[in-house]
């Protein structure tokens, strides 16, 4: 069957907050986009959102807007449930075939693939996916998304939960598990899960256990501060095993590592702050497009502080989480920042 071919300026491989956020700013340059979601929507995670740090937004509404002002975009093709097969260059162009049988012809790729979360079953000492109150922190997030005025319900028999635990750094700074990097966003957005539960639940009890609190931009610290005053505690030391009693709360132990003391204590519910992975098609993509990853498995950038979007390829540049973890309105920054840097390559490449 033939293919069918489209021509643009620019193609951008994720259709989550990075990649909107580049099609809108790309779209007042004057420039015209596709954007090759693989999943059947756009939004990626963030879409699942109920607030977001540090000033609680709606994540949905965030990106409602920016699919709204794609939807109003005469130069911005969305297409979804398609991913790309392959990739040449030929005489400037690059042709791309995808999955949905067609072929797009552009002059520059934007890679914003965004990240995968870590898989908690890895850690097998927690429990998660055999005790039905072990939950991973986008779980706790869907729960609060649900219901943004109502109480917690237990996912083993829905019974009001009032005490939860919080486990940080599940699935990274683990050389065992080959993730010796810090997730940077993790006990950020944990911390605003604390005190969103607080907030709807104040007779609720929130204890949070940390290796560290890496709290590093603006008005993350505060936020941390907010927290501590609504009485979410704070434990500083590594979980060493969650257990299930027979009417399904949770048995946390642990030890208290500024005391040097064990600690432990019986929950409703534990969620546990998974880390942030590459995209699971990184090494395809990779391949595909012939540019380099680091170590941690992360794309690698030209230079990352005189060329922090392109790629050792001329017109195949990055932006957003895919080169290491980052808040969102970092990722809705650099949908803007690469924006600028393509608009410049293609006058330049005239």
């Amino acid at each position: 069957m033939d293919k069918k071919t489209t021509n643009s300026k620019v193609l951008i491989i994720g259709g989550g907050v990075t990649g909107l956020s580049t099609a809108v700013n790309l779209d007042m340059l004057g420039i015209d986009s596709i954007i090759i979601e693989k999943t059947s929507e756009m939004g990626g995670k963030v879409k699942e959102y109920s607030r977001i740090f540090p000033d609680f937004r709606s994540g949905k509404n965030i990106i409602q807007e920016l699919i709204d002002k794609v939807k109003q975009s005469s130069r911005i093709k969305p297409v979804v449930s398609t991913f790309i097969t392959s990739v040449e260059r030929i005489n400037g162009t690059y042709s791309v075939l995808a999955s949905n049988n067609k072929k797009y012809n552009v002059r520059a790729i934007i890679l914003a693939c965004g990240f995968e979360v870590f898989n908690a079953r890895l850690q097998e000492e927690y429990g998660y996916g055999v005790y039905p109150n072990v939950i991973n922190s986008l779980e706790l997030e869907s729960m609060l998304s649900a219901d943004e005025e109502g109480i917690l319900l237990r996912p083993s028999d829905g019974k009001p939960a009032k005490r939860m635990a919080i486990v940080f750094c599940v699935g990274s700074r683990s050389k065992r598990l080959g993730n010796p990097y810090c997730s940077r966003i993790c006990c950020s957005y944990s911390t605003k899960q604390a005190i969103e539960i607080m907030e709807r639940i104040p007779d609720a009890s929130v204890t949070c256990f940390y290796i560290d609190i890496r709290t590093y931009d603006r008005g993350f610290e505060e936020m941390y501060q907010y927290a501590q005053e609504l009485g979410v505690k704070y434990v500083r030391g590594r979980v060493s095993e969650c257990s299930a009693l027979p009417n399904g709360d949770i048995h946390v132990r642990a030890e208290n590592t500024l005391l040097g003391n064990p600690v432990q204590g019986i929950f409703d519910i534990v969620s546990l702050s998974v880390g942030m992975m590459p995209c699971a098609d990184a090494d395809n993509l990779a391949k595909l497009l012939s540019i380099e990853r680091s170590e941690d498995g992360f794309f690698t950038r030209k230079d990352s502080f005189l060329s922090p979007h392109d790629t050792v390829r001329e017109g195949i540049f990055l932006a957003g989480s895919l080169t290491g973890l980052k808040p969102i309105k970092d990722c809705l920054l650099e949908g803007m920042s690469v924006s600028s840097r393509i608009t410049a390559y293609l006058g330049k490449n005239k």
